[in-house]
């Protein structure tokens, strides 16, 4: 078996079952969209996406998969600050304005 994202995200979170993974699916893809909407580009294949960009990715999915329950202000804005500085390089400053 081929080992996909979803996968590897759960072996990140270290989740040994299969009953979120609709979730998790879900926060991937609002992971990758947050990704290439900061970035202003379009990764075509997240698979062969900078390891940086991928950290990033990771950092997004697991802020929200922990803190479903908790609106906590801090805690958004220390995984966006580390979200967005591991972004910065790979933005299209073409498509900013």
């Amino acid at each position: 078996m081929a080992f996909t994202k979803i996968n590897k995200v759960k072996a990140y979170l270290r989740i040994e079952h299969d009953e979120e993974d609709g979730l998790i699916k879900d926060l991937i893809n609002a992971a990758e969209a947050a990704a290439n909407d900061y970035c202003r580009v379009v990764f075509e294949d997240m698979d062969d996406i900078p390891e940086v960009v991928r950290h990033a990715i990771l950092l997004y999915v697991s802020h929200y998969y922990e803190n479903r329950e908790n609106a906590d202000r801090e805690s958004y804005n220390a995984m966006r600050a580390a979200f967005e500085n591991l972004l910065y390089p790979h933005r299209d400053p073409a498509r900013m304005f």
